[in-house]
């Protein structure tokens, strides 16, 4: 930095400081919706992640900005296209999966809403619904990837 900024600077030093406000570790409410964001954010990963198992080697694949930017409900479409072009076979169970999974996309929203968020027990419902849904993805992938790798010359 060149002196004249570093003076400038000392000369306008604020008076007062600025904090960042974080919650408290205590407060119940703000943990819970942690919790429901990153339960959230698991499960959009889990299925931009499922996707790309299904586009590795394409020349349609989506870049990961595309991936990052769509809706839950964009995900999931586009998990089921690409599991139906590349013959799923537990595409039944996928189809199941995904059913359950369009329900929750409400739940971010849902969050932001002073009735949900003052609920404990709808918040910790929603962190078990999103942890499920994550889990059920996240079977089926590693299920599919097993299966591929047994039946892969050795």
């Amino acid at each position: 930095m060149n002196r004249p900024l570093q003076r400038a600077a000392r000369e306008h030093t604020p008076t007062h400081r600025i904090r960042a406000l974080k919650p408290l570790p205590n407060d119940a409410r703000a943990q819970q919706v942690t919790r429901v964001v990153d339960a959230f954010r698991r499960l959009r990963g889990s299925l931009a992640r499922f996707i790309r198992m299904f586009e590795t080697g394409r020349e349609t694949a989506l870049p990961d900005d595309a991936l990052s930017a769509m809706s839950l409900r964009e995900l999931l479409a586009t998990l089921e296209e690409a599991a139906r072009a590349a013959r799923f076979p537990h595409l039944h169970d996928l189809e199941q999966a995904i059913a359950q999974a369009r329900g929750l996309e409400r739940t971010r929203d849902d969050v932001f809403s002073d009735s949900f968020s003052n609920d404990p027990a709808a918040m910790q419902a929603a962190i078990v619904a999103l942890e499920r849904a994550d889990v059920r993805f996240v079977a089926l992938c590693v299920e599919s990837v097993m299966a591929r790798h047994a039946a892969a010359p050795a």
